[in-house]
Formats: structure tokens, C-alpha cells, sequence
């Protein structure tokens, strides 16, 4: 007689309709493995459910928005001179729309949950990357507080433009 195993409960699984957890798995997700993001995103949802119970989902929330761009930078193209001056970079603010800002916030927590350490797993690089951006605290929520002060610092340069 075999023992019977129990799969895992999935507290998470309700929220798929989501748009933001839906992106969210559609940005974790690599070479159409739709259910291994899932996977993903579902352990690191319980991790943070594990420390803070009842609330992993409001972790969720807070981290997403607090990573969202609202101002971007690009980079002036040189003129170019017949004298050999010495130019220097010019930056050119432009404002982000609200929903290219968060999959740029997204994307930019995904990334630094990608880049940590190598020892845990992605799901657990994640849900840290999430619980220090809901307490504006972190290498994403610094980034882009430095772009909005490039930005601000350059201001005088533009008319903001909307990028969408």
C-alpha cells in the first residue's frame, strides 16, 4: 500500500485575474513556461505569507506601486561641431504613462530579484525585492528615486512629453 501524497495548497490561485499578478507572470515567464511562473510568483506570495501572515498580498500591492516610473531619461543626441569642444551629456526628462510605469517597475524588480544572489531561488530573491520595495527600502526603489532627481535637475531642458 502506497502513501498517499498531498499536493500543496495554493492559497494564491484566485488572484490569476488580476492584471498586475497577470503580467507579473507573464514577465517571470521564460520560453512559454506559463505554469513555472506561476509557480513562481505563488512561493513567493507564501513566503511572504509565511512572515507576515495575511497580508502577503497587500506586500504585493505596496512593492509594485512603489517601484512604478513616473519619469523617464533619455540621453540628447551631440551635436556635431567642427570645433573640438569639450560637450558634456544632456538628459532630457519626459514623463512616463501611468501603465508603461509600472511594467518599467515591473520589469526593473525582476531584474534585481534576478541579479541577487544565486544561492536561493528567484521565488525568494522575489518576495525580498517586493517586501523592501513596500517599505521603500531597496536597489529599485533607490533607482528611482536618483532618476527622478537626474530628471529634476534637468527640468529646465523640456516640455514634458507623454510616452506611451
Amino acid at each position: 500500500m502506497g502513501v498517499l501524497h498531498k499536493k500543496k495548497s495554493i492559497k494564491f490561485l484566485g488572484i490569476k485575474s488580476d492584471p498586475l499578478v497577470k503580467k507579473m507572470i507573464n514577465l517571470l515567464m521564460r520560453n512559454g513556461k506559463r505554469s513555472k511562473a506561476e509557480n513562481v510568483l505563488n512561493k513567493a506570495l507564501q513566503a511572504l505569507d509565511k512572515d507576515y501572515p495575511g497580508r502577503a498580498i497587500h506586500i504585493f500591492y505596496l512593492g509594485i506601486l512603489a517601484v512604478r516610473q513616473d519619469i523617464g531619461v533619455r540621453l540628447k543626441p551631440k551635436q556635431k561641431t567642427r570645433r573640438n569642444k569639450q560637450s558634456f551629456n544632456v538628459y532630457l526628462p519626459r514623463v512616463i504613462s501611468p501603465i508603461c510605469g509600472l511594467n518599467l517597475g515591473m520589469r526593473s524588480l525582476l531584474k534585481a530579484s534576478r541579479d541577487r544572489s544565486l544561492a536561493s531561488p528567484l521565488w525568494e530573491n522575489l518576495s525580498q525585492e517586493l517586501l523592501k520595495a513596500s517599505q521603500n527600502k531597496g536597489e529599485v526603489v533607490g533607482k528611482r528615486y536618483s532618476l527622478n532627481k537626474l530628471a529634476m535637475s534637468n527640468k529646465r531642458r523640456i516640455h514634458f512629453d507623454v510616452r506611451y
